[in-house]
């Protein structure tokens, strides 16, 4: 499951945009999440979680140890209270990394959307190109296929390759 730490970032967010007297819109809430879509589920699983040469699994092993020196593990909880120790590498990939074959990342974003409320914008966050052509075909994957059926479901209106 993709989770929403327990943080009040579209609050935050309302709240910055009044403080400069702006109003707050769907169309401006971004969420980015770490997205790797492969053709098989045996390759997302592969590339984007459990190769040894993963560069999902890489970053975040190294982001989960950094911020476990510094003290600053909150980052990855799910609620505050939540103990350090829960926080392993599977937690954290479980909770920060979208992969899958197509049919499965479109259920997680639509997944993440029940979650967050309504956003404006997905941010890919992708990682170094271990393997470019994988890169290059997840990255087409998300747009030909998984977004398209992403919008179709939510009823979003069709958007050109150069939006």
């Amino acid at each position: 499951d993709v989770v929403l730490f327990d943080i009040p970032q579209k609050e935050n967010f309302a709240k910055g945009k009044a403080e400069v007297g702006e109003k707050a819109e769907v169309k401006d809430w971004r969420v980015a999440r770490t997205i790797f879509v492969a053709d098989d589920e045996a390759t997302a699983r592969r590339y984007g979680r459990d190769d040894a040469n993963s560069p999902y699994r890489f970053y975040f092993e190294q982001m989960r140890g950094k911020l476990k020196r510094a003290n600053r593990l909150a980052v990855f909880k799910s609620h505050k209270e939540q103990p350090d120790d829960e926080i392993t590498h599977d937690f954290v990939m479980d909770r920060c990394v979208i992969h899958g074959g197509v049919n499965k990342v479109v259920d997680a974003i639509l997944a993440l959307r029940e979650e967050t409320g309504d956003f404006g914008e997905l941010v890919y966050a992708g990682m170094d190109w271990v393997d470019p052509a994988l890169a290059k075909r997840s990255m087409q994957l998300l747009a030909e296929q998984v977004m398209p059926r992403v919008n179709a479901a939510i009823g979003a209106p069709k958007a050109s390759a150069a939006e």
